[in-house]
């Protein structure tokens, strides 16, 4: 026997929207997720190591105490990773050598996750009532 889904919202008021205008709206907003997710790596590595190495600072350690914190050089050094700069990468900060590899690892996992979900939504878009 087939289940069937309830098409509309239980609650009771003028804005009866159906349910799959929901999944419609989280299906687009996943869509985006995903291309966002994709096209970032991609950028970063069109953009050149050096498009982060001019500029003001906004580390605030450094802003308010003129201190660097451990943290200061981290995009620097990962920009630098992305192109394969190694020494540079490791005068910005020696710390960009471990935050790279987790960073990577846990965008991956993002990326994994939002597209399990995103075809959970496409599957119950396909499914006929």
């Amino acid at each position: 026997m087939r289940q069937r889904y309830n098409l509309y919202k239980v609650n009771k008021g003028p804005s009866m929207r159906p349910l799959s205008y929901n999944m419609k709206l989280k299906y687009y907003y996943k869509i985006f997720l995903l291309f966002f997710l994709v096209a970032t790596p991609i950028v970063l590595l069109i953009l050149p190591a050096d498009f982060f190495d001019n500029g003001t600072t906004i580390c605030l350690s450094k802003l308010f105490t003129s201190k660097e914190c451990y943290a200061c050089g981290i995009t620097k050094g990962i920009m630098h990773l992305i192109h394969l700069d190694f020494e540079n990468a490791f005068a910005y900060n020696m710390l960009s050598f471990i935050v790279f590899p987790l960073l990577s690892l846990i965008w991956v996992q993002w990326f994994l996750k939002e597209y399990k979900i995103f075809k959970l939504i496409k599957l119950k878009l396909s499914v006929k009532v």
